[in-house]
């Protein structure tokens, strides 16, 4: 989704919920946007100040916060001790593997594995609002990394 649109759409959920518009948050968001991958909030606000913008914690917390409300980004806890969130892009699906060792994390897509979930759904009578796989195991690095303190 572009920028614009998406910023269109934010400012929109935030008057509908009688929420603030601010710099900070568009800000925020176009920040997560041309962003690739999972971030956490300390992350982004690595980032942010990195840019030489300005943000405080609190902010980043609650703006993440009211974007997976509003739609735009989708908040994941993938095998850590906190919660990392990725934009949202529409139609563009993906599941995760995530490495228990380093915390690495794969994304994914399956089109017989999303097939046979939806099949699995039917079956029971059961309506997904939306699918999320997690696999959790060792990823190839850090298998390696092992294969190779074993051989000295």
């Amino acid at each position: 989704m572009d920028i614009k649109r998406a910023q269109k759409l934010f400012v929109q959920f935030l008057r509908d919920n009688n929420f603030k518009v601010t710099k900070e948050r568009l800000m925020l968001l176009e920040e997560l946007l041309t962003s690739d991958g999972h971030l956490d909030a300390d992350t982004l606000l690595f980032q942010v100040r990195q840019r030489g913008k300005k943000a405080s914690r609190a902010t980043v917390y609650r703006t993440l916060e009211l974007l997976v409300q509003c739609g735009l980004a989708r908040k994941s806890r993938l095998g850590r001790e906190h919660y990392v969130y990725e934009k949202v892009t529409p139609g563009q699906r993906h599941d995760h593997m995530v490495c228990v060792q380093c915390g690495k994390i794969i994304e994914f897509f399956d089109p017989e594995l999303e097939a046979r979930q939806r099949q699995v759904c039917q079956e029971h009578g059961f309506r997904p609002s939306y699918f999320a796989l997690q696999i959790h195991g060792v990823c190839a690095d850090c298998r390696k990394a092992v294969d190779r303190k074993s051989v000295v």
